[in-house]
């Protein structure tokens, strides 16, 4: 083979037209690439889009929940507002029963407070405090005991103990049956 040879046979391939096929072949290979990037270059565009407004919409959504549980808490205190009117307008036309389940309702707020506050989820009160849920009847003191005592008897549970002058819920230990707490339509307070 000479120098001439090859010389012919390189001439001899770029007149080829397989080569011109390649060529063709590889421009649209080529082209098609391009347009295959430039489609996933928008389709990126597209998912950073997505991503942003989906983020946009999990804010809100937080946002919500946030402004529902404000709510919900804020019905709780009226609910429980409520309850206290009620309490002071009869006060002193309640009967030692009436008393002994307020002071149940009055801790069991209280404890379930605590339990939303991530706290232990128990309450006490002593002969001072029952006498201020009970927003101050015109009773005797030693009849504030006696509630306190009636009310540790209408619980039969470990939930609710007087012991030295205190009458502690604690609903770790035990439930309140739902007819001696203030709960609304079946959820508590």
């Amino acid at each position: 083979m000479t120098d001439s040879d090859s010389d012919s046979e390189g001439t001899s391939l770029d007149a080829n037209p397989g080569g011109e096929s390649l060529q063709t072949t590889v421009q649209a290979l080529e082209a098609r690439l391009d347009a295959l990037s430039t489609q996933v270059s928008g389709l990126r565009e597209e998912l950073h889009d997505e991503r942003e407004q989906r983020a946009e919409l999990e804010d809100e959504l937080e946002a919500r929940d946030e402004r529902i549980d404000e709510l919900e808490a804020e019905v709780a205190q009226l609910d429980a507002r409520t309850d206290i009117l009620e309490v002071v307008e009869n006060a002193d036309k309640m009967s030692g029963e009436q008393r002994a389940v307020t002071l149940v309702q009055h801790l069991h707020r209280a404890a379930k407070a605590r339990e939303r506050r991530d706290e232990p989820p128990a309450a006490t009160v002593d002969r001072d405090e029952a006498e201020e849920a009970l927003h101050y009847p015109n009773i005797d003191r030693t009849t504030i005991y006696r509630d306190m005592e009636r009310a540790a008897r209408l619980i039969d549970s470990d939930a609710l103990q007087y012991t030295n002058g205190e009458l502690r819920l604690d609903l770790d230990a035990g439930s309140v049956p739902r007819k001696y707490t203030a709960d609304r339509e079946g959820e508590n307070l």
